[in-house]
């Protein structure tokens, strides 16, 4: 991380250490000057070429291989699809980029930090400052959210505070080593960085486009922050505030026409990331699934039975390449705008488990109910558990049809309790020729320490403060044909 922080201060940015930081620094770099500088660059850096995780799809459920693609060309993600305890070395034996997300939020966190140092001194309006801010602590929170839970223990109230976390940086310093704060510290970063993302947002007074984020969309994601905690009082408090004062408004699937993700679509409320492509390509594009033949990897057996009778999401978010499927929403014909997004959708099934975690379950039933009649054909022809176990079932499994591929689902899995499961992956091995030569079958148990990803090598042989993830080989259960 020392090295992240480093390369953004001397190159994308800047030089925080300047006290005139208006002055052009060569004839390629100049350094931030007025409000609208630092609004342009951070939308560049979070919002255009930012990229959620996606990798983690492939430890889920969610995806399984093509038995019939070499071995040679699934062995990209073998390591992450079959859960090893080093992910950064794939199945080739070559050295693996599935385990970039640590340096590339905390890239993120460095900028953020930097923004907040130094908008004050911009030339601007003092609303558009406070929007700048609001977008910034919103930008820390939403990273930092992602290093907390891929990088550490899930939240528990009875153990947080003692488990370590990730690194907790509020400024632009170079430090030689650095410790891991605990969960429970990162999950109060977050929460006081999304809080005063809507004092801000709110303070602007501005209405910018989708690309930016607002005070209901930081509103939404403190919403997931108290869905992960189980603080479900202020989850149900959060997700009302969005549902009520968006007015709840979902798209009719059986109305939809064209992409999913555009201006039209009322429960957008925010996006980002480049947008995906076909194939992919670079550092910005989604995971590559192809091979020179066939996919690779793609939706699973297991998520396509999830789908409801008449359910339109199936065709929606599941589209057949090359005689498989894979996930639509890592298709460029998904969206006109970002890769990834904030939606209203997301409000009903947060605020849904959360009262059916408080027995509410006529409200409970309510918000997955607005959820399912826009999604599928006919209404009648779907049953939905009106109370207990099972309704607590329906909702999440709800989360997962509508949240498929989105990044969601590896965390879910992660943070349950209540419906536990043990995953299974099967590898096939496949010769050059496309013979069979036998099978592998992985196992993630519930509670698996392999939840928890590996620190980062280099962060590891830079720091000697850094203390290290506890992970287990995972040795598959062999057939031979």
């Amino acid at each position: 991380m020392k090295r992240v922080y480093i390369y953004l201060l001397m190159g994308i940015l800047l030089a925080s250490a300047c006290s005139d930081f208006l002055k052009e620094e060569d004839k390629d770099q100049v350094i931030p000057r007025t409000v609208e500088h630092f609004l342009q660059t951070l939308h560049r850096e979070a919002f255009i070429q930012n990229m959620t995780n996606y990798t983690t799809e492939f430890m889920t459920d969610d995806i399984e291989e093509n038995r019939k693609t070499s071995t040679n060309e699934k062995n990209l993600y073998k390591s992450l699809y079959t859960w090893q305890r080093d992910v950064e070395m794939d199945g080739n034996g070559d050295k693996s980029t599935v385990n970039q997300s640590w340096e590339i939020l905390y890239r993120l966190v460095l900028f953020t930090n930097y923004v907040m140092e130094n908008i004050g001194k911009a030339i601007g309006e003092d609303n558009e400052k406070a929007f700048v801010r609001g977008e910034a602590y919103f930008v820390r929170a939403r990273s930092y959210f992602e290093l907390v839970n891929l990088y550490a223990k899930h939240y528990d109230a009875a153990t947080a505070a003692s488990e370590l976390g990730v690194p907790k940086r509020l400024g632009t310093g170079v430090e030689e080593t650095y410790t891991r704060a605990s969960v429970a510290e990162i999950y109060n970063l977050i929460e006081s960085d999304l809080k005063t993302a809507i004092q801000e947002f709110e303070k602007s007074g501005l209405k910018k486009s989708l690309w930016h984020p607002n005070a209901m969309t930081a509103k939404l994601l403190l919403s997931r922050v108290y869905l992960y905690k189980c603080d479900w009082d202020n989850c149900i408090d959060y997700t009302t505030q969005v549902i009520n004062t968006t007015g709840g408004m979902l798209w009719n699937l059986k109305e939809h026409q064209g992409t999913f993700v555009n201006t039209t679509n009322p429960e957008i409320l925010h996006v980002y990331g480049d947008p995906s492509s076909l194939v992919g390509s670079g550092d910005l594009a989604t995971p590559h699934i192809y091979g020179s033949t066939n996919v690779t990897y793609g939706v699973s057996s297991d998520m396509m039975a999830t789908f409801l009778q008449g359910d339109l999401r199936a065709d929606q978010y599941v589209k057949t390449v090359m005689g498989m499927g894979i996930p639509a929403k890592w298709l460029g014909g998904f969206t006109d705008l970002g890769g990834f997004n904030f939606r209203v959708s997301e409000a009903y099934l947060n605020r849904a488990e959360a009262y059916a975690a408080k027995d509410m379950d006529a409200e409970a039933y309510e918000d997955v109910k607005k959820l399912v009649e826009n999604r599928v054909k006919d209404m009648s022809e779907i049953s939905i558990p009106s109370k207990g176990l099972e309704l607590k079932r329906f909702i999440f499994n709800e989360r997962r049809r509508e949240l498929c591929y989105e990044g969601h689902r590896w965390y879910d899995l992660k943070r349950t309790k209540l419906f536990a499961k043990q995953i299974d992956h099967k590898f096939t091995l496949v010769n050059s020729t496309g013979g069979i030569t036998g099978t592998e079958i992985y196992m993630l148990t519930p509670n698996d320490p392999n939840y928890v990803y590996p620190i980062p090598q280099a962060e590891m042989d830079r720091n000697g403060a850094m203390e290290q993830n506890g992970r287990m080989e995972k040795l598959p259960i062999k057939e031979d044909y």
